[in-house]
């Protein structure tokens, strides 16, 4: 697997667990949210026993400073996999390379041991050091300003759109926000640092760009959208039906997994005027997701570990709305 694949990959498997990373180093040098700093560095299996890495000046200069973190500095060294890093204190590893000028670094494996070796320092058994990522506490968070300037009905609507932003980029998926949408932010997470700023080119003819540049969250892999979702937490409920029902006329052949996110006690009356006349073309191509489901899969994924994974898929499944027969109301 390429080396660089294994990097983006811890390091989405560590934003995950920290927060957004940005990178006060050179080098891999990376800080994530608050929690820590560290250097990561890859190394395949090298003649079937060791690993070998050159470990960035920066982090090992005992003058170099580094924004504070809740756990402070770590070196990672990647042991040909996310699943098996070795999660170093930096003082150990300044230590350990006291006088080395290559910065090299060896790792041996012996009998399932983890053994690090620097020139001139005595070897070092590791082992206890894999994947021992640091804990750190996660006190609840007040909303921020943007939510508590909102009206209920909006924050809920703020609040389901960041579950379904989490739960994209969860399944390895690039995030779409309509332009407006990306000054908002939930619990201190921005929007517009976990979406994309435009949109790719879908080859699609203006009308259709402008409804699709519009859905409340889309799902893409590469240059496909995956899927579109709809949030109706208003109480006309329209402005959702009506922009996937328009996508579905504007494109017929469409292949988007088309969902409306609704609460759970107003599933039946978005089922009502689903089977209207009007809203013939999206009907069966449409499913339901409730409020309540993001909020339950966006807990079960903030509990998973480490270890299974980077990419976790179908942790949503939207239902198919049970078609009513329509019968036009009197009072109309």
């Amino acid at each position: 697997m390429n080396a660089s694949l294994i990097v983006e990959d811890l390091v989405k498997l560590l934003e995950r667990r920290y927060g957004r990373s940005r990178q006060p180093g050179k080098a891999r040098i990376l800080t994530f949210g608050s929690a820590i700093t560290c250097s990561i560095n890859y190394s395949k299996l090298l003649n079937g026993h060791k690993f070998f890495y050159a470990v960035p000046q920066e982090i090992i200069h005992p003058e170099k400073v580094f924004p504070q973190t809740e756990a402070g500095e770590y070196v990672l060294l990647v042991c040909g996999s996310p699943k098996k890093t070795l999660v170093l204190p930096r003082a150990l590893m300044t230590q350990m390379l006291k006088g080395v000028p290559t910065r090299r670094v060896d790792i041996f494996l012996e009998n399932d041991a983890y053994v690090l070796q620097t020139t001139k320092h005595p070897k070092i058994n590791v082992t206890n050091f894999l994947n021992a990522f640091p804990e750190i506490s996660k006190p609840t968070a007040a909303p921020s300003s943007d939510e508590a300037g909102l009206p209920a009905k909006d924050r809920i609507h703020v609040k389901v759109q960041w579950g379904l932003i989490s739960l994209g980029r969860a399944e390895d998926c690039s995030v779409w926000v309509p332009t407006n949408d990306r000054n908002l932010s939930y619990q201190q997470n921005s929007f517009s640092e976990l979406t994309i700023p435009r949109l790719p080119n879908f080859g699609f003819d203006e009308n259709t760009r402008r409804i699709v540049q519009n859905i409340d969250v889309l799902w893409l892999n590469r240059n496909v959208i995956r899927k579109a979702f709809e949030i109706e937490s208003t109480t006309s409920i329209y402005s959702g039906l009506l922009r996937l029902n328009d996508l579905i006329l504007a494109q017929p052949n469409i292949q988007i997994d088309l969902y409306l996110v609704t609460s759970t006690a107003r599933r039946e009356k978005v089922r009502s005027q689903l089977a209207r006349p009007s809203f013939q073309p999206l009907a069966p191509k449409v499913q339901s997701v409730t409020f309540e489901q993001v909020d339950e899969k966006v807990k079960t994924l903030e509990s998973l570990p480490l270890k299974h994974g980077a990419r976790i898929s179908g942790l949503l499944r939207g239902e198919p709305f049970v078609p009513l027969d329509y019968t036009y109301p009197s009072d109309l």
